[in-house]
């Protein structure tokens, strides 16, 4: 049976203290004579520390998962060992989940870890996973069909019992359905799959959790937590737009892991910063931190979440989980990060000012037959300033698949290479926008099959098609192997970093696989290879010397003050 929250509920109305803060007494006379005074003091001292504002540029933060909770807060030295953890780890908030995989937290221990922590001088908020609460998508099992009443109503009563102790709940990133069922399939009627999830989640999100969450207590704030893959949100009801306008906050995946393994997707490290700042766009002030975990990774692969998710300007970051992390399996990652984490703060304060070339994603586009090409392009060394609007006042952009999303997009296009643009298209968009009449002015946008990229002028502005062969040199596949650059597509390779120079700051001899980050009038370069690098950067007229600002893992500008030297999974900042 599971708590629908009530027992809490009435606690709460019957309290003058919230469920996220302490109380303190109104009346601090009673505590003017020595015992007693000095047993407030500590309270008033902790609760001045956290009113302060922090000095660090990167706050860590951990789950505990209903399973951690479980296990590993309900005793006293459970939770003892648990704040040695962070204290280690330099944690300064944690999230007691409430609910995951048809497990919810029994309520006595979460009050019990959630005022613990709290008297230690770290902040708490909730967690929800919603895994396995009923019956089950017809997709993927571990996730729930939201058509379903009695689903909704199991989710509802979760929400409310979660709110009954937390101010603050983040969500996991199952909260979507592919269910196809029957139940679905009425629903459904004449609307397609991604309309029909569009509107159901929304309508969940707002009934089935803010509703319920808000009813049990007014203070409750609810983040929604958005998965890496990105590009599958239109067909599992992820809607970035409505959602971000419902929820409270937002939190980014950043998990990228091992890019060489099938199981997780061959992902690019370049897709923790692409999904963070295209994600920024849209939550602006909502937009909270990044989140990545140990799994299919060793310790370099894991620092390249961390970097990277540093890098695309989370000041928060959340590390997943708690119960993985002091494992004998994750161990090392944990000890990696523990380690540079003066490092990553440093870096921390650095960042911003973002530059690159417009990347066009509208929101719940599909990739067609280009999925996550723009975590490729940035892997090639060719920096992007993600979008989801079009983007008509920057001087260049690159455009997918993605943009055919946008039914104004051809004219807008047009507009653009009119007032000047440079527009940079895959093969695959030029070979469908290649018929369109509206076009026609310009040319063929058909790539001769004899090259790999292909330049013409367009109205008072210029085209620039580039073959699927050059974002393929980024991928590794099973064996640990990428593809070789051949003369051609070495030359390919520099003509179009050296037409991306003329916009933004790139290298013209880097190999595939190492990225770089514009940052106002400096720039972060990260070689994500497993072999050391040699390599120069172009920052757009600025002298050819530089001035090293930042480095980790071995990086080094060399006596030259040009040439930057990169050992694997390592990173450097010049100016």
């Amino acid at each position: 049976m599971f708590c629908d929250g009530g027992g809490a509920a009435s606690e709460l109305k019957n309290s003058s203290a919230s469920p996220e803060e302490p109380r303190v007494s109104k009346d601090l006379s009673v505590a003017t004579s020595g015992g007693r005074w000095r047993r407030i003091l500590p309270g008033l001292l902790l609760l001045a520390l956290a009113a302060a504002p922090s000095l660090r540029a990167v706050e860590w933060e951990t789950l505990f998962t209903a399973q951690d909770v479980r296990d590993d807060l309900s005793t006293p030295a459970g939770r003892e060992s648990a704040l040695e953890f962070c204290r280690r780890m330099h944690i300064t908030k944690v999230y007691l989940e409430v609910f995951r995989d048809g497990t919810q937290a029994d309520a006595t221990t979460l009050r019990q870890a959630r005022d613990f922590f709290r008297q230690a001088g770290i902040q708490v908020s909730g967690c929800v996973a919603t895994t396995e609460l009923g019956k089950p998508s017809t997709g993927w099992k571990i996730v729930a069909c939201y058509t379903n009443l009695a689903n909704q109503e199991h989710l509802a009563s979760i929400f409310r019992f979660a709110a009954s102790l937390f101010n603050e709940i983040i969500i996991d990133d199952f909260f979507f359905t592919d269910c196809q069922c029957s139940e679905c399939s009425a629903a459904k009627g004449s609307m397609s799959w991604t309309q029909y999830r569009d509107r159901l989640m929304v309508r969940v999100s707002r009934d089935d959790v803010l509703g319920p969450a808000r009813a049990v207590n007014p203070k409750a704030r609810i983040i929604l937590k958005y998965p890496q893959w990105y590009d599958e949100y239109q067909n599992r009801g992820y809607v970035v737009d409505k959602e971000t306008a419902l929820y409270d906050r937002i939190w980014v995946g950043t998990e990228t892991r091992n890019p060489a393994s099938p199981h997780w997707g061959h992902k690019q490290p370049y897709e923790g910063f692409f999904l963070y700042r295209w994600l920024s766009g849209i939550g602006g002030a909502k937009t909270g931190g990044g989140w990545f975990d140990p799994y299919g990774t060793d310790a370099a692969f894991y620092m390249d979440q961390a970097w990277t998710t540093v890098l695309a300007g989370a000041k928060e970051v959340f590390l997943f989980h708690y119960g993985s992390l002091i494992s004998p399996q994750y161990q090392a990652q944990a000890k990696a990060l523990r380690q540079a984490e003066p490092k990553l703060d440093a870096l921390g304060k650095l960042v911003g000012h973002w530059r690159g070339v417009a990347a066009y994603k509208p929101i719940s586009s599909d990739p067609g037959t280009e999925p996550y090409i723009f975590d490729q392009m940035g892997m090639l060394g060719i920096p992007l300033a993600p979008t989801a609007t079009f983007p008509s006042k920057a001087r260049a952009a690159m455009f997918a698949e993605y943009a055919m999303h946008d039914p104004q997009f051809v004219p807008e296009l047009k507009q653009f290479l009119e007032n000047g643009g440079t527009a940079f298209l895959t093969e695959g968009l030029a070979h469908r926008l290649n018929l369109d009449p509206r076009l026609a002015a310009y040319g063929s946008l058909e790539l001769p099959k004899t090259k790999l990229i292909e330049k013409m002028k367009a109205g008072a502005g210029e085209i620039i098609i580039f073959s699927d062969a050059l974002p393929e040199l980024t991928r590794v596949d099973s064996e640990d192997r990428i593809a070789q650059l051949t003369p051609e597509l070495r030359a390919a390779l520099y003509e179009l970093r050296e037409a991306v120079a003329d916009f933004a700051a790139t290298s013209l001899d880097a190999p595939p696989r190492v990225a770089v980050f514009p940052m106002g009038g400096r720039v972060a370069v990260m070689n994500y290879t497993e072999l050391p690098v040699a390599c120069h950067v172009e920052l757009g007229g600025m002298a050819s010397r530089r001035t090293e600002v930042f480095a980790a893992n071995g990086a080094a500008l060399a006596s030259d003050g040009e040439t930057l030297r990169l050992p694997p999974h390592s990173l450097i900042v010049v100016e």
